[in-house]
């Protein structure tokens, strides 16, 4: 009997993102009526079903519901034997008529093994595109590496099916940065270099690398995070106007912006290393905290200096984006000038989510000293309990097909042209050794 339900298979099921991200939203939308009729979850490692749904709530701190557990199976999958692919393990699947999802939560290099298999066995066909294929970032590990994997996948799939995950786009503040800027007026027609001189988009975390050691040793603070998170964070920030909410129309915008994207002559990057991380990774040059400056070669953004700011074992963590006009003066009678604080727009993403607007006021009395208030919107206040999950938000896209949240190719290649430009840059400066707990890396061994 054929099934035409909705089958998501999860390529790594045995790792991090999977225990800790992908089951627990599955959890969440299950309290929703998810749309899966079966969970395939595969992985290299020995594990019965049982076994498997222990280990996974252990790793993740979580319990699946049992609705949810009830549509979840685990099998054991050498991901390189083509011939596991045909065999009796996945004939339930062969027979099912409805979308499949492959979630590919794994390396790189086993993009195109797995999808090349898949097709192989029948799994995944070219011309269904109820088949859709979704790759955990990073999407390769250089510029030369993401076209070879995008060449080789365009032998098996079209556009269409591939999703490129980058989870902070599923972020409530993150899907929030168009609403903010283009409905609010207050906003819309200050959004340029004309009133903003620096946008500063900062991601920090106060763990090391810990477990991702092998993974992030080669990969290194740009890769990890410049080359995806904060790059797709400034061109929400930085795209024009699309001419409409569609799909296509927001992702071209985005790849416009990033074309346009150069380094800043006037600030040279900033490289570091936490103390103790050689000890794990004797010789290592790697970095784990970068600053670098950027500029956007547009007639909007004309005179505005950019800022990302990512790094490990610093004194908190957190994610936000951070606008600043430029100060204005407050003219009494024309004779004496007051100077105020620039005005700020603060995008906070994590730990909460919420806007803080900084502005200036008078100090209440006789004077006219002004002094700087904030207005807050706390988004997190209104979701307590209920915070919507981003995988939930990617995984309901994929399955609809809407694409406004996953990157195109040409996304794709533009901000690995950036990262490498970056890294190059970053070769000709010193890496800054720095404590664990500050909270931010200077250059020449600065550090606060």
């Amino acid at each position: 009997m054929k099934n035409s339900g909705v089958t998501l298979f999860i390529f790594g099921a045995t790792g991090d993102l999977a225990a800790k991200k992908i089951l627990p939203a599955l959890t969440q939308w299950y309290d929703e009526e998810t749309p899966f009729t079966a969970i395939w979850c595969l992985g290299r490692r020995h594990f019965d079903r049982a076994a498997y749904i222990s280990f996974v709530e252990a790793k993740g701190d979580f319990r699946l519901n049992e609705a949810l557990k009830k549509r979840i199976s685990y099998h054991r999958l050498d991901f390189d034997d083509a011939q596991a692919y045909r065999g009796a393990l996945f004939n339930e699947a062969v027979d099912s008529d409805g979308k499949r999802l492959f979630f590919l939560a794994v390396k790189p290099d086993a993009f195109v093994t797995i999808s090349a298999n898949l097709h192989a066995a029948g799994l995944f066909a070219t011309n269904n595109p109820d088949h859709r294929l979704l790759f955990e970032k990073p999407f390769g590990e250089s510029l030369e590496s993401a076209r070879a994997i995008q060449a080789r996948l365009m032998t098996l799939a079209r556009e269409e099916q591939i999703y490129r995950i980058d989870h902070y786009l599923g972020k409530e503040m993150i899907r929030n940065i168009l609403t903010i800027r283009l409905a609010n007026r207050i906003f819309s027609e200050s959004w340029h270099g004309g009133a903003i001189e620096t946008v500063t988009v900062t991601s920090l975390e106060t763990a090391g690398v810990e477990e991702r050691l092998e993974y992030y040793d080669k990969a290194g603070a740009i890769n990890d995070m410049v080359q995806s998170h904060l790059l797709q964070m400034l061109s929400l920030v930085g795209m024009e106007t699309p001419e409409n909410f569609e799909p296509e129309s927001i992702r071209l915008k985005k790849h416009h912006i990033l074309e346009h994207i150069e380094l800043d002559p006037q600030t040279p990057p900033v490289a570091g290393q936490y103390e103790g991380y050689l000890k794990d990774a004797p010789g290592s040059t790697t970095e784990t905290y970068v600053e670098v400056g950027l500029r956007i070669d547009t007639p909007q953004w004309s005179g505005t200096r950019f800022v990302l700011k990512t790094g490990k074992k610093l004194s908190e963590k957190k994610t936000e984006i951070r606008l600043q006009y430029r100060s204005n003066s407050l003219c009494l009678s024309c004779v004496e000038t007051v100077a105020s604080a620039p005005n700020q727009l603060v995008i906070e993403v994590f730990p909460l989510e919420g806007i803080h607007l900084c502005f200036n006021s008078k100090i209440p009395g006789y004077g006219f000293e002004t002094e700087e208030v904030t207005a807050d919107y706390c988004q997190s206040c209104r979701t307590i309990g209920s915070k919507p999950e981003a995988y939930v938000k990617l995984l309901k896209d994929a399955l609809e097909g809407d694409k406004t949240l996953f990157a195109s190719f040409d996304e794709l290649l533009a901000q690995w042209r950036i990262a490498e430009r970056i890294r190059t840059a970053v070769r000709e400066t010193p890496l800054v050794i720095y404590p664990p707990g500050i909270s931010r890396v200077g250059p020449k061994g600065g550090a606060s």
